[in-house]
């Protein structure tokens, strides 16, 4: 816990993130590099706009986003709101939570699933990300 306790996170932010972590990763390799993700924006100040967020909102894993789910500004909308959403969105698994606790050291800002694989593009740049359909 000492890299959270470094970025002013507590034990309950960590298990928020892990829970993140745990709906988004698509694959074991990922999770560090996703909470990579997490930890960079929040630092800059970026919204998170983690989609997994929007859906536990919906009470779906599996619905449509809208784009009226994305203009919402219900409390769990990491794309309209700056920080964490305000509690945990499941329950995450103890690779999720050691990945929260020890993120990858990574510059990754953005990611994306890589269509027909269990895996995830990951990237520091905006225009790469949205090269590769994001």
């Amino acid at each position: 816990m000492s890299y959270a306790k470094s970025k002013n996170l507590t034990p309950y932010d960590v298990l928020t993130i892990a829970s993140m972590i745990e709906r988004e990763a698509r694959a074991p390799g990922d999770r560090a590099k996703v909470a990579a993700v997490i930890y960079n924006r929040l630092h800059l100040g970026m919204k998170l706009g983690i989609d997994a967020t929007i859906l536990y909102h919906l009470g779906s894993w599996s619905a449509t986003i809208h784009q009226s789910d994305i203009d919402s500004h219900e409390p769990y909308n990491t794309r309209q709101n700056l920080g964490l959403p305000p509690t945990p969105i499941c329950n995450p698994g103890l690779a999720s939570i050691e990945a929260a606790a020890h993120p990858a050291h990574v510059n990754y800002l953005y990611y994306l699933a890589v269509p027909g694989q269990d895996a995830q593009y990951f990237t520091a740049s905006f225009a790469d990300f949205k090269a590769h359909g994001g």
